[in-house]
Order: C-alpha cells, then sequence, then structure tokens
C-alpha cells in the first residue's frame, strides 16, 4: 500500500486522522473561520461636501444646446452608418413648447448617428452633458449604446465611449428621463478645445435594438454632478453587505390624527421631487458593473431584500431609514480601485438630510 501524507509545504507538519473506537475515521480539520475580519461602518463620502448628500447639483449657466429635434436650428444631425434615425420626429418631445425629438427604431449594431457643430468646442468651459430620454419598448439588459466625442477635422474620435444605459432606467418605459454625463467621465473630452461633433453608436443589442427617443441635448457650463462613493483602503478588500439610507425632510408626515399608517410619498422622496435622480454605480477592476437611478422612493425599495427599519415624525419634521441587504456580500479589492458610488446632478438641498452608509467588513492583504 503506497502511504501518504497530507503536508503543509511551508512548515511540514502532517494532518491527522481522527481514529475515535466506533466511528468512521476521517480528518481532523480546524472549524474555525479561515480569515479575520474587522467590521466597519463606512459613510459614502465627496471630498468637498463630506457624507451630507442633499446638495444643490443642478445645472445653470449658460448651456451649449446641441440638438432639440429641430425645434430649433442648432447643430446638424445626420446618420454617418445606416439611415434609421429621425432627427425631427414629432412622435414624442420633451422640449416646453417644442414639439418634435430624434427618433431610433432598432437600428442595427454598429449604425452611427451624428451632431455636427460646424465649428469648434472649448470643453473646458464645461461640466457636463445633459439630456433627456424615452424608451418605447425594446430596450433589455444587452442593448448597449454610447455616446462620444468626435472630431470631424482628424476624423478622430476624442475621449472615452459612455454608455447611456449607465445614466438612467432604461426598463422605464413610456416616460422622460433625464440623463446627466459629467465630462470627467468622457476622459480627454474634458479638456478637448476644439470639439466640433457628437456621435451616438449602437454598441450591442439582445436580439432587436430598442425603440427610443432623444431630446434636449445640451452642454452644461457650471453645475457638475457630485460623486459620493466607498471604496478600500490600500493593501485592503472590503466586503460590503449592506446599505442604509437614512433621509429627513421639513414634512409633516401623517395624513390626520386617526390615521393607522404614516404619509411617506412613494413617487418622491417627502416633499423633493428629482429630474435626474440618484445614479447608483459599482466599479470593478475599472469596469462599470451595475448602475441604477433611484428616482424616487419606491426605486430603493426595488432593490433585493430592500426593507423600512425604521420612520417618524413630530409633526414637522419627519424622517426614514432603509436597509439594502445584499445576497452576497460585494468584494471591493484596493488593488483594483473598484468602488461603489452615489452620483447626485440635480437639487437635493430641500431635504434636511440624506445620507447613505454601508455596512462593511475589512480583510486585511498580504
Amino acid at each position: 500500500m503506497l502511504k501518504t501524507l497530507i503536508t503543509d509545504p511551508k512548515k511540514k507538519t502532517v494532518a491527522y486522522v481522527d481514529a475515535t473506537e466506533g466511528e468512521d475515521y476521517g480528518l481532523v480539520v480546524a472549524t474555525r473561520p479561515l480569515k479575520s475580519f474587522t467590521n466597519a461602518l463606512r459613510f459614502f463620502s465627496n471630498d468637498e461636501y463630506g457624507i451630507d448628500m442633499n446638495q444643490d447639483a443642478s445645472a445653470s449657466g449658460t448651456a451649449e444646446e446641441v440638438h432639440n429635434g429641430i425645434d430649433d436650428i442648432l447643430w446638424t444631425g445626420s446618420n454617418i452608418m445606416g439611415t434609421k434615425v429621425k432627427f425631427d420626429s414629432g412622435d414624442q418631445n420633451h422640449t416646453l413648447g417644442g414639439g418634435k425629438s430624434i427618433k431610433s427604431v432598432n437600428i442595427p449594431v454598429g449604425d452611427v448617428f451624428q451632431f455636427n457643430k460646424g465649428s469648434d468646442l472649448d470643453c473646458s468651459a464645461y461640466v457636463g452633458i445633459s439630456l433627456w430620454v424615452w424608451v418605447d419598448k425594446d430596450w433589455k439588459a444587452g442593448d448597449s449604446v454610447g455616446l462620444y466625442g468626435w472630431d470631424t477635422g482628424t476624423g478622430l474620435q476624442v475621449g472615452d465611449v459612455v454608455l447611456l444605459e449607465n445614466y438612467f432606467n432604461y426598463s422605464v418605459v413610456d416616460t422622460w428621463q433625464k440623463l446627466v454625463i459629467p465630462l470627467t467621465d468622457m476622459g480627454d473630452l474634458a479638456s478637448y478645445t476644439t470639439l466640433d461633433a457628437l456621435r451616438v453608436r449602437q454598441i450591442s443589442a439582445e436580439g432587436k435594438a430598442p425603440k427610443y427617443y432623444i431630446d434636449d441635448i445640451q452642454f452644461e457650463e457650471t453645475g457638475a454632478p457630485v460623486e459620493f462613493s466607498v471604496e478600500p483602503d490600500n493593501g485592503t478588500w472590503l466586503h460590503v453587505n449592506s446599505f442604509q439610507v437614512v433621509t429627513a425632510d421639513a414634512y409633516t408626515g401623517k395624513i390626520d390624527d386617526t390615521a393607522t399608517m404614516p404619509s411617506i410619498p412613494y413617487n418622491k422622496f417627502f416633499g423633493v421631487t428629482s429630474l435626474a435622480g440618484i445614479n447608483y454605480k459599482r466599479t470593478i477592476d475599472g469596469e462599470t458593473l451595475n448602475s441604477y437611478t433611484i428616482m424616487r422612493l419606491l426605486d430603493i425599495m426595488m432593490f433585493s431584500q430592500a426593507k423600512m427599519t425604521g420612520y417618524g415624525s413630530d409633526g414637522t419634521n419627519s424622517w426614514m431609514s432603509m436597509l439594502i441587504t445584499f445576497t452576497d456580500p460585494v468584494i471591493l479589492k484596493s488593488e483594483d480601485k473598484d468602488a461603489m458610488s452615489f452620483t447626485i446632478s440635480d437639487d437635493w438641498s430641500g431635504l434636511l438630510e440624506l445620507r447613505v452608509s454601508a455596512g462593511c467588513k475589512i480583510e486585511q492583504r498580504p
């Protein structure tokens, strides 16, 4: 019989067998946790604003209008590859007083359409691009639409492609949703001084591509989106188990003196209605793995295992807390620059408080 030993390659120690009389023999194995962790509470934070997310990040200043369905003569829309995009569709429109928008219907993967200014734009004078999207149908998880800068003089792409689906809820149909894209998300485009075009490309499709409309595209001069993030310290992995969302507002919080339920509106945050919402994003190894836009209270409760953990009111001000527990912990690795973030891009200063914390445990790495 071949003699076999289970040994440790470093210390050369040998594993033992439990040979208790009357029982099946078995290896003696440790039941303690293989790794040790440190429990931690982390708040989503921003270098300038700290942990308070009830800030005004709305756009202001003088915008550079790109296209609004040719309600006005702005940048020129054209089909670069493919011919299915209509730049003056009367089906839907967002512009107040306008009647048209850009219509894209099931365009093939690889098709590209463009907005040409006809002269140079100094992008360093702007902080973001905003636009409105109306999804009619068929936008699925495997569909991807990219927006990027283009220099017609050199015939080259400017900066990085951003994916529209990372900035809004594509599963919400038949309503206008506002997207706000920081120019810093588009790489070198943020400092480019001779941009003269924007392009949109159908990158992928799950079956047939979606039918959607775009309106009121413009470069915003001021009011950049504000990102609040959680990330691991150097030399650690951060295991995120849950989020806790706490918000308060000057809101009575009750229907009447005989009511048995609190007055908490499902379609906003107490008295605050958001146009662009709060964009949640998980970045793993430089790639956006998950993105979700929270427009209203009910959107938080749509997270898996989300529940309201508390609420109260003094008749003048009200508060509530919500807990989101993950099925499995999300592991953020410092060496991969992993992070989770919530980004606001309109005015949340009407709330008395808005904070999000993460229940975590820290793993020290060798």
